[in-house]
């Protein structure tokens, strides 16, 4: 089958609004000790996260760069550069994709995909039929779960989606007990003879150690049609980040044709009634979704005490979104609507309804206890969308929009939680270029990814995912690098895992500047010019640190192509504390400059 065709049944299932430029799924979850946090910031506004300078349309002289190297702003985590990866994806499995990856950077991948967790089942690798049609979503045949674990054994990890919207046999809304399964086989020890028990169907799962003694299996002589789970793995895959669902806000709770399955109301035998039968229904409520999820979160911890368990948001409204009480507008209709958090209430009130008061704020991100999370159930149709026509535009929403939705997140955070804020997490499992916005120039994928990744990770996110691995100029069907392959390597040229992201501004919007203390002592410092014409002269001064003049630099960009899958680094001299760098236009530029010996 060919891509175009593979995909038809995914794309289906995304119809407007499927993917503005920061994705509808964010997940929240309760943080380790030794993890990224949200709160970054004393008092946090948008402007504790814009870089300096007015927004310009040319560069024009000499552009200032400051970087203060004892003034950190987080650090680079384990888990954070990721990609989407499908279960739709016929090149997945291609036995080059270990190095490909590898050569990448990323070390994370999410799975099995957006619309497609809803009705993907797991140990069985057969999907749910779509909606109460006859309809099936493609499969590619070696993407299972098995598979993908030898896979993410060679690159890192995963974040995984599980399935909120279907059971296993297709007549009602997703089950805790296949869901705390799934964590059994990729988590569990095999002698663990814990039961998982029956779910709301009937349908036995067995105990901890059936699942974990299959990974730890080999294949049988004769296939019972479990032999893709036998991966002869006896070792936890120790995937720590989980999320219940895709997009839940999709469900038709808000009306029209609803894109994201949920069984938990049934369909029309006629999608056309879809409206009138699903809309407003209390079981795709986000009160429902609330209540499911925290019992989602009890069951999958009570295998694995270590895994966090996320909810799925939808992004914030653009702008002074925190301002506009509990009303937004509807994604489908465009009418404005009662906000509700996704599931544990509205922006107001706890799960159960209440008013949650500073007496209930102890309950934030604490493990089982997670009550609350500020989730928008809804859309502002302005979104964070890519205007094509104006480049420049698209270039500079990562200061322009990005830092409102981090800062509008972290006041809900402490609005609601006080203190436990530092106990939430968030991930951004979808970002990308709008599909169907036409970019004139693929180099802006690359421009635009390498900024978006360092800013998410400036402003506390744990894991973020470039949506997806063989679009929007990540990887072509060929297995060729599209210019946002090597924003990922980029950025761990600039900065090792574990390393600090310290601060540094520019005066010219228009060249972003991100930079690390690394843990050897040396300091990363990444320019992006997102001016299409004009090289920067950029002066830069560095403090907190003593650098040698010597170090090497990378470029990408527009004249400066990579080499196959690797961006390769050269001596450069006249650096220090001090110093002046050309940027060419549309490039990415990184300088490792040593600590003086």
């Amino acid at each position: 089958m060919n891509r175009s065709i593979s995909r038809s049944s995914e794309d289906r299932k995304r119809k407007s609004g499927r993917l503005v430029w920061f994705a509808a799924v964010i997940i929240l979850v309760a943080s380790a000790a030794f993890g990224q946090v949200l709160n970054q910031h004393e008092e946090p506004k948008a402007a504790d996260f814009s870089q300096t300078g007015s927004t310009k349309q040319e560069i024009r002289g000499a552009v200032k760069v400051t970087v203060q190297a004892d003034k950190p702003r987080g650090f680079l985590p384990p888990r954070g550069l990721g990609v989407f990866s499908s279960v739709g994806d016929n090149q997945l499995m291609d036995p080059i994709m270990p190095q490909i990856l590898q050569s990448s950077r990323v070390t994370t991948l999410r799975y099995p995909g957006g619309a497609y967790a809803d009705n993907y089942h797991w140990s069985t690798y057969k999907p749910t039929k779509w909606q109460g049609t006859d309809q099936l979503g493609y499969y590619a045949s070696q993407n299972d779960f098995g598979n993908f674990v030898h896979l993410v054994d060679q690159i890192g990890t995963a974040v995984i989606t599980v399935n909120y919207g279907s059971s296993l046999d297709g007549t009602g809304g997703g089950t805790l007990q296949e869901a705390a399964a799934w964590v059994a086989y990729a988590m569990g020890d095999p002698a663990n003879t814990k039961p998982i028990g029956k779910d709301s169907t009937g349908h036995d799962w067995q105990t901890i150690g059936y699942w974990a003694g299959l990974r730890a299996s080999q294949p049988l002589a004769s296939d019972d049609g479990l032999n893709f789970l036998r991966i002869g793995l006896p070792n936890p895959v120790l995937i720590k980040y989980w999320e219940v669902g895709n997009e839940a806000y999709k469900n038709g709770y808000y009306g029209g044709q609803g894109t994201e399955e949920d069984l938990h109301a049934a369909y029309p035998k006629d999608p056309k009634d879809n409206e009138k039968q699903r809309r407003k229904n209390a079981n795709l409520s986000p009160d429902a979704y609330g209540n499911n999820l925290l019992q989602y979160i009890k069951t999958m911890k009570a295998v694995d005490g270590r895994i966090k368990v996320g909810a799925s948001l939808d992004i914030p409204l653009a702008g002074d979104w925190n301002t506009s009480g509990d009303w937004v507008q509807d994604p489908i209709t465009t009418k404005w609507v009662e906000a509700k958090g996704t599931g544990l209430g509205g922006p107001q009130k706890n799960f159960d309804g209440s008013r949650l008061g500073p007496e209930r704020s102890q309950d934030c991100g604490q493990g089982d206890r997670f009550r609350f999370s500020p989730l928008v159930h809804g859309r502002n149709n302005r979104g964070l969308r890519l205007e094509g026509h104006r480049q420049q535009g698209t270039l500079l929403k990562t200061q322009d929009e990005l830092p409102k939705i981090m800062a509008g997140l972290l006041d809900l955070f402490q609005k609601y939680c006080g203190q436990n804020m530092q106990n939430m997490q968030l991930l951004v499992t979808e970002f990308g270029i709008t599909p169907w916005i036409k970019v004139n120039d693929e180099i802006v994928s690359a421009l635009l990814a390498a900024d978006a990744y360092a800013t998410l990770v400036e402003d506390g996110a744990a894991n973020i995912d470039w949506a997806e691995l063989h679009k929007n100029g990540f990887l072509n069907d060929e297995n060729k690098p599209g210019p946002a392959y090597f924003a990922p390597q980029l950025i761990r040229q600039m900065a090792n895992l574990n390393d600090k992201i310290v601060t540094a501004a520019s005066s010219n919007a228009l060249l972003a500047v991100h930079a690390s203390l690394r843990n050897d002592g040396s300091v990363g410092v990444m320019f992006i010019n997102k001016d299409p014409k004009n090289n920067a002269t950029v002066k830069v001064t560095v403090t907190g640190a003593s650098l040698a003049a010597k170090g090497t630099r990378f470029d990408f960009g527009k004249s400066n192509p990579a080499s196959q899958y690797a961006v390769a680094g050269v001596p450069a001299d006249g650096l220090g504390n001090s110093f002046t760098v050309i940027v060419p236009s549309y490039t990415i530029t990184d300088l490792v400059i040593p600590k003086a010996q």
